[in-house]
């Protein structure tokens, strides 16, 4: 007589408090790297060490965060997503309130990148937990959520610190943070679920040696697959045009918008919308196969970045840089969605890759902005321009040899 089925994997997760929780989190954990951007003049006060040695704040944390994922991610899968989430939000404190008491910049350099490190826990378990947790026919939805949340964060993170740091200084940013990643931490024990069989995984070893192998194998493998590292590699312009033009803004802010804390505020807040809605249009993109979504996207950016590189006054730049924000945010998750279905059962490691080339991306895209900034913000968004149809071109060479594969 056969076992009766498992009912438990068919009780999904609540999705609206679900996804509206993490992604809520999402947004603080992915806004710690942008909310240095805002500060970056008073963080160069303060350090007594110039701007562009202060755009390296972003640049540390990014590459600590892209590379804890290439760990943290094979942890939630032996740990649990509950416990690794939770965990590295109450890790995050900690950093934060580090980042915050930083008296120099070698200091601060240091503790950005212990704070990516730690933040770094939050994007791989959440991931997974939603692919596993809530169910299949809302499972996109809630995916482009997430990645939505990551971009959206780079919107709403920058106007807060700004807000904060206008009020009380930019060490506020961080003790603010802190407080609000102790709230995220009660919050998420409280909605998520955790599961059952969280703990199966948790025994030892045979050795360090056969760990390390298990955890590293499955991005060998997948690193073995052409096309999949041609699409990795578009994924670097995904982030890396976000950040790198959203810094030449700051850097050398466009004709006609100035650079007092309103214009700047009002240009930045100006692309909220579109991260409102391309989360509503999910269902209506899904019908586009997610590689077609990625090349589209990705050129669409780059046209858009190179547009506000005319100087036609700061509404232009603003209606073109929401154009650019919608692209972005169709970019991310379409490109997760490819690479996913490409990965076979190897879909954790292909998700901690596609979120550490995000993230290196995000990190690069500071310096290209601020290598080319001193002529200009036309100079600026020309070389983001750059990239982005890079990515394209990449995403296209990957599909192709898809094509000519099958």
């Amino acid at each position: 007589m056969s076992s009766p089925p498992d009912t438990e994997q068919q009780v999904w997760a609540p999705t609206g408090r679900t996804v509206g929780a993490v992604c809520a989190v999402g947004i603080l954990v992915v806004g710690q790297l942008y909310v240095v951007l805002p500060v970056l003049n008073r963080l160069a006060q303060d350090w007594d060490t110039s701007k562009s040695a202060a755009t390296w704040t972003t640049t540390a944390f990014g590459l600590a965060y892209g590379a804890g994922f290439l760990v943290t991610g094979p942890l939630s899968d032996r740990w649990g997503r509950r416990p690794v989430i939770v965990g590295g939000l109450i890790a995050t404190v900690v950093s934060s309130l580090i980042v915050a008491l930083a008296p120099d910049v070698g200091t601060g350099l240091a503790a950005r990148i212990l704070q990516g490190l730690t933040a770094s826990f939050f994007a791989p378990a959440a991931f997974a937990y939603l692919s596993e947790r809530i169910a299949p026919e809302r499972r996109i939805f809630a995916l482009t959520c997430l990645t939505s949340s990551f971009l959206a964060a780079g919107v709403v993170a920058q106007v807060l610190a700004q807000l904060i740091a206008n009020a009380w200084g930019w060490h506020a940013i961080f003790i603010v943070g802190a407080l609000a990643f102790v709230v995220s931490a009660v919050v998420l024990q409280v909605v998520l679920e955790g599961a059952a069989d969280e703990r199966k995984n948790t025994a030892p070893s045979a050795g360090f040696g056969e760990t390390v192998r298990t955890v590293f194998s499955p991005f060998a493998a997948l690193l073995r697959q052409g096309r999949l590292v041609l699409l990795y590699a578009s994924c670097l312009a995904v982030l890396g045009s976000f950040v790198g033009l959203y810094t030449g803004i700051q850097l050398a802010p466009p004709q006609g918008v100035g650079s007092s804390n309103g214009a700047l505020l009002a240009l930045r807040a100006s692309a909220i919308p579109a991260m409102i809605a391309v989360p509503l249009l999910a269902g209506r993109l899904g019908v586009i196969t997610p590689s077609t979504r990625v090349i589209v996207a990705l050129g669409i950016a780059g046209i858009a970045a190179a547009v506000t590189a005319i100087p036609l006054g700061g509404v232009w730049v603003a209606v073109w840089l929401l154009v650019f924000v919608a692209a972005i945010a169709v970019a991310a998750p379409a490109a997760v969605q490819a690479i996913a279905a490409r990965a076979g059962a190897a879909r954790g490691a292909a998700t901690a890759l596609y979120t550490f080339a995000l993230f290196v991306g995000a990190s690069a895209g500071p310096q290209l902005a601020n290598l080319v900034a001193h002529s200009g913000y036309s100079a600026v968004a020309l070389a983001i321009a750059g990239l982005s149809l890079a990515g394209a071109a990449l995403a296209y060479a990957s599909a192709r040899g898809t094509a000519a594969a099958a």
